[in-house]
């Protein structure tokens, strides 16, 4: 067999597939990609063990390329440990230890460790080793007859990077994902002022299409629009705040309604982890422009 064999490999241009992760892509699982210049190169490995295995099987991956820490991207980048890896020059050792890692995407020891159980120890996630390269903003990582620009697009994590292959006018924007959630800042790293930023750097871009890590993918006649979009998300969920502060809310009596998650997240206790930092960096925004006042740990119209 080949790769074009694979269902869930879907050729976006030459040189360059969509990696589907299983269901949907949705998390634990995103999508990677797949190029096929002079190297093999595979962009994160959240598309799981199984679906590598069979990739690797027809053409040899040589470079494993990470855009960032989340779970999600990192999932199984075990099946390629005997391969270069790649990773940004923002990304902390915490990756080689999963309590650490935990205690990077928590407030708390124990949320860290919540987590760490939860999430690191659950998936199997194994932890990463040192890697062979970094690239930082404005590297090309020349792939024989592909190149790929690597952009540092913080906000949704400190060490999150969005590529631009540059041959084909691909562009990988990763967690900027136009998922109907919205955009995601929900670990004590998110920031939601840079994030709109990395949005705006993306958006302006030359490019002919745009592939995300949990959507599919996004022709340049739909760009625009879907950005806008996207951007008009970050201010959907600080109104959805501030209507709750119509009345006198704490944080957690805030979290409890879940404006976000809407209560629909599995498990409770990663649900109010996320969504109470993502309710903590709205409200710091409102507090800044005097939308809404503090008393006494609630929080209400100014």
């Amino acid at each position: 067999m080949q790769i074009k064999d694979l269902d869930f490999l879907q050729p976006l241009v030459s040189g360059i597939w969509l990696a589907e992760g299983p269901d949907g892509s949705r998390v634990p699982h995103s999508n990677g990609f797949l190029l096929t210049g002079q190297r093999t190169v595979l962009i994160d490995a959240g598309i799981g063990e199984q679906r590598i295995r069979a990739i690797d099987a027809r053409l040899p991956i040589d470079t494993l390329i990470i855009s960032h820490s989340h779970p999600d991207h990192i999932l199984a980048w075990h099946v390629l440990t005997d391969r270069e890896l790649l990773l940004p020059v923002e990304t902390p050792s915490s990756v080689e230890d999963m309590h650490l890692l935990g205690q990077r995407f928590a407030t708390d020891p124990q949320d860290a460790d919540y987590w760490t159980h939860a999430v690191a120890d659950r998936l199997g996630i194994r932890p990463m080793r040192s890697p062979d390269g970094r690239f930082g903003h404005g590297d090309t990582l020349d792939l024989g007859g592909l190149q790929l620009q690597a952009i540092h697009a913080p906000g949704h994590l400190d060490d999150h990077y969005c590529f631009l292959e540059t041959v084909t006018g691909t562009l990988f924007s990763i967690d900027i994902d136009f998922s109907g959630f919205g955009p995601w800042y929900g670990n004590p790293e998110g920031n939601i002022e840079r994030f709109v930023k990395s949005v705006q750097v993306l958006r302006d871009l030359p490019f002919n299409r745009v592939c995300s890590s949990h959507k599919a993918p996004v022709a340049k006649s739909e760009a625009q629009t879907v950005f806008e979009r996207y951007l008009k998300a970050f201010e959907r969920q600080r109104e959805q705040l501030y209507d709750l502060c119509r009345q006198k809310m704490t944080v957690d009596e805030i979290a409890k309604v879940s404006p976000y998650y809407r209560n629909r997240m599995p498990d409770s206790t990663l649900q109010r982890m996320f969504e109470t930092q993502m309710i903590r960096k709205n409200l710091d925004l409102l507090l800044r422009d005097n939308r809404i006042v503090e008393e006494d740990g609630c929080f209400r119209w100014a």
